[in-house]
């Protein structure tokens, strides 16, 4: 192959490359208009009420776009689900490391303080947290809700308080007191009411392993 052979197929490459992506940078820009309209839509309309020609006037993208990229409304808001509940489990696991890293050994007051942090993290996502939370989201699957179960379980395993009936009671126990205070923390504007909530099922949840 000759240098300019060489030369053309290399700046061929480079330009097939720069393409690629310019496309993943306007993919990336589609995908953040669609979810930022949904969410604001979902948030204000409700989901049912928000249809997919809101989602097309909000973001200014094409309804072809929009089937292309997500498949359609369900899974616009399963993404904005998915990506909150990411969120919430990483803010769950940094409060949980800085507990321990400051010396906190009680099972019970580790997983309190990633409760708090998973708890918080609703409270400033729950323009989308509810409505996962107050089952008003795709009815097939509510799985933004049962995600959150899932993991408030998770959460709990290993966990005995009192003597408990059977293996899994005491985490369905501090999931029903976690998911009592993100119900109510979904519906609430003001921080200060939040972290009087959080607070306050925290220490029902201390106050149940200080019973024993």
């Amino acid at each position: 192959m000759s240098p300019a052979s060489t030369s053309r197929t290399s700046g061929e490459l480079a330009d097939r490359n720069g393409e690629r992506k310019g496309e993943w940078r306007r993919s990336a820009g589609t995908k953040k208009a669609v979810l930022d309209a949904a969410r604001q839509l979902f948030n204000e309309k409700g989901y049912d009420d928000t249809n997919i020609n809101d989602i097309v006037r909000e973001s200014g993208v094409s309804v072809g776009s929009i089937y292309h990229q997500f498949g359609g409304k369900k899974e616009v808001f399963r993404a904005l689900a998915e990506s909150s509940l990411d969120r919430h489990r990483e803010v769950s696991e940094r409060a949980t490391k800085k507990a321990i890293a400051a010396g906190e050994t009680d099972p019970l007051r580790i997983y309190v303080a990633g409760a708090k942090g998973y708890l918080l993290d609703t409270w400033k996502q729950r323009d989308i947290d509810r409505v996962g939370i107050l089952l008003e989201g795709p009815a097939p699957e509510a799985a933004h809700a049962r995600e959150h179960r899932a993991r408030f379980l998770r959460g709990s395993l290993g966990i005995t308080i009192g003597e408990p009936p059977l293996p899994e009671a005491t985490g369905y126990a501090l999931y029903g007191l976690l998911y009592g205070a993100a119900t109510q923390l979904v519906n609430i504007e003001d921080r200060r009411t939040a972290n009087a909530v959080i607070d306050y099922f925290a220490e029902l949840i201390l106050k149940m392993g200080s019973a024993e």
